[in-house]
């Protein structure tokens, strides 16, 4: 359903018209240009992101900033081992929390592939594949 939305939005003929996309973004005129100048336009014409190009109250944006600023607050907390709280001492201190994730992580990590190896075992397969 939401496929056949945006195709009756966007795919009528007005669209080699000139019709506007968004808030101050018309499309070019294709008649004019190649890839490349299209691409250019793109890269230089296309508006910042904004709540608004795509029919949002401009401040639709704080909420979702917020909650991502919280996010990322608790994660680093989490990971300084700060969330655990308690003032026992006995703790990793400064970043400690975060050198054993790393730490953990390492360790389950295959060893690294030697490609030269992988690619001589792997070339009389390919050429019975052939």
């Amino acid at each position: 359903r939401t496929n056949n939305t945006y195709l009756r939005v966007y795919m009528r003929p007005e669209i080699l018209e000139g019709m506007e996309l968004c808030r101050n973004f018309k499309v070019p005129d294709m008649t004019t240009m190649n890839f490349a100048g299209v691409a250019n336009y793109i890269d230089t014409q296309l508006p910042k992101e904004a709540p608004p190009m795509f029919g949002l109250h401009p401040n639709a944006e704080i909420g979702y900033l917020t909650s991502t600023a919280d996010f990322l607050f608790q994660t680093i907390l989490i990971l300084e081992g700060a969330a655990s709280g308690g003032g026992g001492g006995g703790g990793a201190g400064v970043g400690g929390g975060v050198r054993d994730t790393l730490e953990d992580l390492l360790a389950r990590l295959p060893e690294n592939f030697v490609m030269i190896d992988i690619e001589m075992r792997a070339e009389p397969l390919l050429k019975e594949a052939t």
